[in-house]
């Protein structure tokens, strides 16, 4: 069995862009003409011009000979050429920035067929119909990328005309951002993850012989176990015989100048298939990557997760699935299939306050004292950072990630920060997710 072929956009420097044909011949598609048939053409052309200077008849003939067998050549190309039936499937469900993406294209009709991938991926595969070829992309960015039209490729016997022609239509394949297996790592769970879904699955006993463990700040006093304390010396609670839906609430910065603040930004343009395509940075992208990698390990616990942006607005479109509704695993997968085409807000003429988090947002906040609530936010102000830990009175149980570029300048903000209780992570725009977690 024949390899499948692997094209991966890091590799567009590993083949050699050909140079594209003007713009006039391909309206005419006299681009198809190979050097020899154009060659062929001016050779005619100069039997032609020669023929009427010097008065000879057979000159002439020739010439015109040569131009007809030119002319006669193309148009048999061009008429003949099969209106090329071709279906693009999708092999892989749901493609993720780094993972492996399977496609297949296959011609119905007699015709040689030559893939047409994104700019970056280089020629793609060639095959003969009627057929078919499977291959692999391997993207590097999210979005949604287009995927053809595929190329026929056109020839004459005689080496005068050879050349691509469009054929198909173009597919678009939305890819989501990449999310890192956190759960591999066995203290994960227990360093993040608090609150009723915990300890959502115990056994059924009485007050003398009910499940208990130890406590925790956060748990209610109502819930000690005093006859287990005495026995144990420590103080201890009652693990709850009920299974709870417990909520998470995460919060994505989308704040345009906290992700674009200065030169040292990498800026990434997101494809959206045939629409405009999205501003980004690199560090917008690692925080989205995040936001997916810990929602994902939320939601396998068992959490029903609530996806906000600073402002309270919902991360996922009208036409998602209500989360309220829908299980935890579902919820998450909603909102990681938005994320092919999440973007930023955008640019903001107003100079920004100290409050960061809207209205909406805030209101929510205060019906989630007890939950766990990530914020993953770009680069604030230290006057910013000093009215979010004005919220850890209400708020207890907080995750915050603050993307910077240069996170050695932000010790005063850290220092501010470092008083509410919460764990704070202030990481780079290069910083590796798997590396973060392991150090942890």
């Amino acid at each position: 069995m024949a390899q499948i072929p692997r094209f991966d956009s890091k590799d567009s420097l590993s083949w050699a862009r050909t140079v594209s044909a003007p713009q006039n011949l391909k309206k005419f598609r006299l681009d198809l003409l190979t050097r020899r048939g154009w060659c062929t053409v001016l050779g005619g052309a100069a039997l032609i011009f020669l023929a009427y200077i010097l008065g000879r008849h057979e000159m002439m003939a020739l010439g015109t000979g040569l131009i007809a067998l030119v002319l006669v050549s193309w148009l048999l190309v061009l008429r003949l050429r099969n209106s090329s039936t071709l279906t693009r499937t999708l092999l892989s469900p749901n493609p993720v920035v780094g993972d492996i993406t399977r496609v297949q294209l296959s011609c119905a009709d007699q015709a040689t067929v030559q893939e047409g991938l994104p700019e970056e991926f280089g020629p793609g595969p060639e095959f003969t119909g009627p057929g078919g070829s499977t291959y692999e992309l391997v993207f590097r960015n999210r979005g949604f990328h287009l995927v053809g039209p595929a190329k026929q490729i056109l020839a004459d016997p005689l080496g005068l005309i050879y050349g691509l022609v469009d054929t198909g239509q173009a597919t678009p394949i939305p890819v989501c951002a990449q999310i890192h297996p956190l759960e591999r790592f066995a203290a994960l769970g227990e360093k993040m993850l608090t609150g009723d879904a915990r300890f959502s699955r115990s056994t059924t006993a009485d007050y003398y012989d009910v499940a208990t463990r130890e406590y925790q700040q956060g748990d209610s006093i109502r819930q000690v176990h005093w006859k287990a304390t005495a026995r144990q010396g420590k103080l201890m609670v009652r693990q709850e015989n009920h299974v709870a839906t417990a909520q998470a609430l995460l919060v994505l910065d989308r704040t345009f100048e906290h992700w674009h603040s200065n030169g040292a930004d990498l800026r990434l343009s997101i494809p959206q298939g045939e629409k405009p395509a999205l501003q980004s940075s690199r560090r917008f992208e690692t925080a989205l990557s995040l936001a997916c990698s810990i929602g994902q390990r939320y939601a396998s616990n068992g959490y029903q997760l609530l996806f906000r942006d600073l402002s309270g607005e919902q991360l996922l479109d009208a036409t998602s699935a209500s989360l309220s509704g829908a299980s935890a695993r579902s919820g998450f997968e909603d909102f990681h299939s938005a994320s092919a085409q999440m973007s930023l807000r955008a640019p903001s003429t107003v100079v920004p306050g100290a409050e960061i988090l809207g209205e909406e947002l805030r209101k929510l906040l205060q019906g989630l004292p007890d939950e766990p609530v990530i914020m993953i936010l770009g680069e604030i102000h230290s006057t910013q950072a000093a009215w979010l830990a004005t919220l850890s009175r209400s708020v207890r149980h907080v995750e915050l990630f603050l993307l910077v570029s240069h996170p050695e300048r932000y010790q005063e903000m850290q220092h501010i920060l470092s008083h509410t209780g919460w764990k704070v992570h202030c990481l780079a725009a290069n910083t590796n997710i798997d590396d973060l977690w392991s150090r942890s």
